[in-house]
């Protein structure tokens, strides 16, 4: 049976262990909406060397099938930023419970370190009771 101390140990390891992984998934999730801004400022340079080419009308379908290669680029990194953004609000949800059983478990340890200082505390009264009533001048508290 695991004592309340090897409860809260693990409870705290277990924040420990949600908090490095909610960081990962934010690290991912930058990671991401850089490459994002990226494939985003692709297109733009494209658009403005098209836009200032004297060469604009022969390259328009080079520069469509480009664009249209970003447009696809940007499509799947935004739907894999929204995956990992879900995953980040999933990890932070996951530390909070994490956090909230850790606090419970030490609360818990608490309680019985106080319950065993009580019980010891009347241990030694009790002894002390029964050392003087073996006194015949002992008089009760």
């Amino acid at each position: 049976m695991a004592t309340t101390g090897d409860r809260l140990k693990r409870a705290q390891r277990l924040v420990t262990v949600q908090e490095q992984m909610r960081k990962a998934a934010e690290i991912a999730l930058a990671a991401t909406r850089a490459r994002a801004a990226e494939v985003e400022a692709d297109r733009a340079r494209l658009l403005a060397a098209l836009a200032s080419s004297d060469h604009g009308p022969m390259l328009l379908e080079a520069t469509a099938r480009r664009l249209r290669g970003l447009a696809t680029q940007a499509t799947a990194i935004e739907a894999e930023a929204a995956a990992q953004a879900a995953a980040v609000r999933e990890r932070g949800l996951g530390q909070k419970r994490a956090e909230a059983l850790a606090e419970r478990r030490t609360e818990d340890h608490r309680r019985e370190s106080d319950k065993r200082d009580d019980l010891e505390r009347l241990d030694g009264l009790a002894a002390r009771l029964s050392g003087q009533r073996g006194r015949p001048d002992a008089s009760l508290p």
